[in-house]
């Protein structure tokens, strides 16, 4: 069993949010407890938008309790007919995401309603009030999660899982029922790397407005760029995987032109990375500029291989997936070089301020 930073800020906003009631005097603590496990959230940013949406839906749930129990009194009939129409009015204001916790307010305010309906609906609105409270103090101050680190290890797993995934296809060596399943829990790495990003980017949100941070902005670029990469490289391990037959079928020099390219490409990627993390020089990596030659002939033989009459005499199934192969190829070599410009713009740019910007997240 884990317990993970998130648990612990959660129950520990769920004590501060029994204990802080008391001292004003509130015995009915249900509703504060609640709303914290309802509004703790993964980003300083998700937490704030949560925070004043939930104030606000509950701050309408406590007035259309009040009304309607004012209004028609409370019977089971009265509640839920006020429920339908919190929603509506949530519906309305474009505030789904908070429907939950408003119409628990609004259905607790209704059933435990006495003469002093107005007082128990204030109180148990404030009570809310302190629980939302408390999930984003607490969310936004104690122990912060480092996106960046962990999107960067995950970067790293995938891209060793990737290359190493390409070379055994291009020896033949794939196991391809395991394979099937290795790329499909590849594929959910990767949308997990989307959502590090988008965590990553609700993190620096509120220095924006204050602060003159480009660094900020261009490390979320450096990282989207290493997703595109990723998701190139997945293209062309999918594409290997699907076209095994035609390329089993390539002339021995094709396969040897083909493997050394790819072996330049996933050299530099991973070279690529150790530059990230600081290894490598800013302006080392030149992997284009001595092997133009070599790329040329890659193209032409891949043309060459595609106009095969041998392919294209029953229909142009095969000459397609030839083509496919060789434009999976070079999007991953053009990810590659747009990934190492940034990286060394970067480096070269905002070294200091990276070790900085990391350290206060």
């Amino acid at each position: 069993m884990k317990i993970g930073a998130r648990t612990f800020k959660t129950s520990l906003a769920v004590l501060l949010s029994l204990y802080i009631p008391t001292l004003f005097g509130i015995e009915d603590l249900s509703l504060a407890a609640i709303s914290v496990v309802a509004s703790m959230q993964p980003s300083v940013k998700k937490s704030f938008e949560t925070t004043w949406e939930r104030l606000l839906a509950n701050t309408i749930g406590g007035l259309v309790a009040i009304v309607m129990a004012s209004l028609f009194g409370t019977s089971y009939i009265i509640i839920s007919l006020a429920t339908a129409i919190l929603i509506a009015l949530l519906h309305q204001l474009r505030l789904n995401n908070v429907i939950g916790l408003s119409a628990m307010t609004l259905i607790i305010i209704m059933l435990s309603t006495s003469d002093q309906i107005i007082y128990n609906a204030i109180t148990r609105v404030l009570l809310t009030f302190i629980g939302v409270g408390i999930a984003f103090i607490v969310n936004h101050l104690m122990l912060r999660p480092n996106y960046e680190q962990k999107l960067f290890d995950l970067t790293n797993h995938v891209t060793d899982d990737l290359t190493r995934f390409i070379r055994v296809s291009l020896r033949k060596n794939v196991q391809y029922p395991l394979m099937r399943k290795d790329l499909n829990n590849l594929e959910k790495s990767i949308i997990e790397m989307k959502r590090l990003l988008a965590f990553l980017q609700d993190g620096y949100w509120y220095k924006f407005p204050f602060r003159k941070e480009y660094s900020i902005t261009r490390l979320l670029v450096v990282y989207r760029q290493f997703i595109r990469t990723t998701d190139a490289t997945f293209s062309l391990v999918h594409t290997l995987y699907h076209a095994e037959n035609v390329y089993n079928h390539f002339p021995e020099h094709l396969r040897v032109l083909l493997r050394e390219r790819l072996e330049t490409l996933m050299s530099a990627h991973e070279q690529i990375i150790l530059k990230w993390n600081g290894r490598i020089q800013p302006k080392e990596v030149n992997f284009i500029a001595y092997k133009s030659d070599l790329r040329k002939e890659f193209m032409q033989s891949f043309f060459n291989e595609a106009s095969l009459e041998s392919y294209l005499k029953d229909d142009y199934g095969q000459s397609n997936t030839v083509i496919h192969l060789m434009s999976a190829v070079l999007t991953y070599e053009e990810n590659l070089q747009h990934l190492n410009t940034l990286v060394s713009s970067y480096k070269l740019n905002h070294s200091d301020n990276k070790t900085s910007i990391r350290s206060s997240y």
